[in-house]
């Protein structure tokens, strides 16, 4: 069993460093081109990112009691992910994402993104990178919402707020280190920690609906203009049905479609 660690609920660092990747400017034009331009206001509440070191590739997903939390994260295909949460600021998502593409490391990432101009503290934060798989590094910002954390692992981060259980990253974090144990496929790990986090709880403004947004996106190494997967459900009416297990539905079609894949 891979062992994994709880990062402190308060305003915290945890990084580390390590070596640069080379960049390709053209792909993430593209990408950070596409990804700014999606609305990010979102206050998120929890969220995954996982790092296949086998296969390369890289997972991120998330749900929310808000209308949409999709522009929360990020991924550069064969480098990195970020997840920029709570009051979701966009310039620091920019920054994270150029500095991913650059080659620094999650520590020299995080340490950038607690400069005041982002308003760190509104802010929780989480980089993973390819390169850096043992030392994911977070931040959790003292004026973010109650009931928050952050858990890591080798190539994995699992953050919340406005959680409804304490239990609830622990549940999570236990999904995705099962999946691993199980070889099974990121995507189906990622929905799978989705699916954890709903039955511990959820957001804690949904109360029994768990969510009303869920997203899940993955990207292969070799992956140019966006990730080869990108599943989302948003706009769900309080008191409607739960937004995670209508994702599932969206991903069991979308698994049917690509069985051979």
């Amino acid at each position: 069993m891979k062992k994994y660690k709880l990062h402190a609920t308060e305003s915290q660092h945890h990084a580390s460093t390590g070596k640069l990747y080379q960049s390709d400017p053209m792909r993430f034009s593209v990408l950070l081109a596409c990804f700014l331009s999606i609305s990010t206001t979102t206050l998120a509440t929890w969220s995954i990112i996982i790092i296949d070191p086998v296969t390369k590739e890289i997972g991120i997903a998330g749900a929310s009691c808000t209308y949409n939390c999709y522009g929360i994260g990020q991924i550069i295909p064969g480098k990195g992910a970020i997840i920029v949460q709570a009051m979701s600021n966009k310039d620091a998502r920019r920054k994270g994402l150029e500095m991913i593409e650059a080659g620094a490391s999650p520590e020299q990432i995080i340490a950038a993104l607690r400069d005041p101009l982002f308003d760190p503290e509104k802010q929780q934060y989480a980089v993973v990178t390819l390169s850096h798989l043992d030392t994911p590094a977070t931040y959790t910002g003292a004026a973010t919402h109650t009931s928050h954390g952050i858990l890591t692992a080798a190539g994995v981060s699992v953050q919340g707020n406005t959680l409804a259980s304490e239990e609830e990253l622990k549940a999570i974090l236990d999904a995705v280190i099962q999946g691993q144990e199980d070889s099974l496929r990121i995507d189906e790990i990622l929905m799978r920690a989705l699916e954890a986090g709903s039955t511990a709880g959820g957001d804690k403004r949904c109360g029994e609906q768990r969510a009303t947004s869920a997203f899940l996106m993955v990207a292969k190494p070799t992956d140019k203009r966006k990730p080869y997967l990108v599943l989302q459900f948003f706009g769900q009416k309080r008191g409607g049905l739960n937004a995670v297990s209508l994702l599932r539905g969206k991903y069991a079609r979308w698994k049917s479609k690509h069985k051979s894949s």
